[in-house]
């Protein structure tokens, strides 16, 4: 077998961005914990994406951290109340925190900025 191009990049997250995210998620009652700096996210190009923009990857729970993903427990939980709940405070936090980036450009230059940073530090 051989590898065919580099695969994809370990995920930068921005955690100006993810602040604000958490910032939006909190009045739902659902806590934000903020990923390991560099954490493979599985085969996405979230990686590559982030290597190059400020970025997030918010995961959010539904069930306890005991829980696996692909499961049929979670898919269970993901189709219930509070799946639904969970996802729909998940989508009004990331489009309100969308609208901030937009619209206030304090918040965009300190993400660019935080991702310089963290860039800087790659090298």
């Amino acid at each position: 077998m051989t590898r065919v191009g580099r695969g994809y990049a370990r995920f930068r997250n921005n955690d100006v961005l993810s602040d604000r995210f958490g910032l939006h998620l909190a009045p739902a009652g659902i806590r934000l914990a903020q990923p390991a700096d560099g954490a493979f996210l599985g085969s996405s190009d979230i990686g590559d994406v982030s290597s190059r923009v400020p970025a997030i990857r918010p995961f959010v729970a539904i069930l306890g951290d005991d829980t696996s993903d692909h499961t049929l427990v979670l898919a269970r939980a993901a189709a219930s109340e509070r799946g639904r709940e969970v996802i729909l405070a998940a989508a009004g936090a990331l489009a309100c925190t969308a609208v901030d980036v937009l619209s206030d450009t304090d918040i965009a230059a300190r993400a660019w900025a935080r991702q310089q940073e963290k860039a800087a530090a790659r090298h």
